[in-house]
Order: C-alpha cells, then structure tokens, then sequence
C-alpha cells in the first residue's frame, strides 16, 4: 500500500478548501461587492483593494418601527491602489450637515455605499456593507 499517499492526501485537501481574499467576500458581476467589518476585498478587474472599518455612526430607524426621519448609517474604509490610500467615508445618503456623501471617486471608479448591516431592530447578524463600484 502507498503510505505517502495516505499521507499527503489530507494535506491536498486541506489546502483545495482554503479560501483566498478574493473568495472571502462576496462579488458580484453586476458591480455589487459586499464587505465584513475589518475585512478586505478586491474590485475585480482593478488594482482597489477596499477594506471596512468601521460603522461610525447608525441612526436608521429600526425595523417595524414609524419614524419622522429614516435615520442615516455612516461608515468608514479604506482603498488603496497599491501607489495611493484614501480613507473614506460614505453615508446611506448624502447629508450635507454631517458633510457626507452616498458616493466617492478613486482611481476611475465610482464607489457607492448600497446597504449597512444589521438593520437596527432586525435579526442578528455579522456587520456587513455592500458598495457598488462603476468605472468611470
């Protein structure tokens, strides 16, 4: 019997299931990337790497509930290109008090913030945001 097979066998597996950054987050080819909170990904077809830091700030009203406003959620990341990083700061729309914006521009692209969860009041879950990149 072959007992480097046996051997080796294990570790082959091992290494086929482990999952690069890429495969870490979720990409769509419709332009949609979602991101966890202090994890990574790459636009696909560029050199932008972005990464989500943070929530900063989350006054959506919550699920279920009749609110006046409908609250806004701002959050914080970084993109960077390899020569430039920019730390960025988008909102679930733009607000000129707080001095946001839904959308910025780096390296050719349009980046804009789609959805931050968990939805305050909803069910729970891991922090997560999607953005929507266009080139420009």
């Amino acid at each position: 019997m072959n007992y480097k097979l046996l051997l080796v066998a294990p570790a082959i597996l091992l290494l086929t299931n482990c999952k690069s950054k890429a495969q870490n987050e979720a990409t769509n080819s419709d332009g949609m990337v979602t991101i966890a909170l202090n994890k990574e990904t790459k636009i696909p077809g560029s050199k932008i790497d972005l990464e989500f830091n943070q929530v900063s700030e989350d006054s959506r009203c919550p699920v279920d509930v009749t609110c006046v406003w409908e609250g806004i959620a701002i959050v914080n990341l970084k993109a960077s290109n390899g020569s430039e990083t920019k730390n960025i700061q988008l909102a679930t729309k733009d607000f000129e008090p707080k001095n946001t914006k839904k959308s910025t521009n780096f390296d050719g692209y349009k980046i804009s913030l789609i959805d931050v969860k968990p939805y305050p009041g909803g069910k729970p879950e891991a922090k997560s945001i999607t953005l929507k990149y266009e080139k420009e």
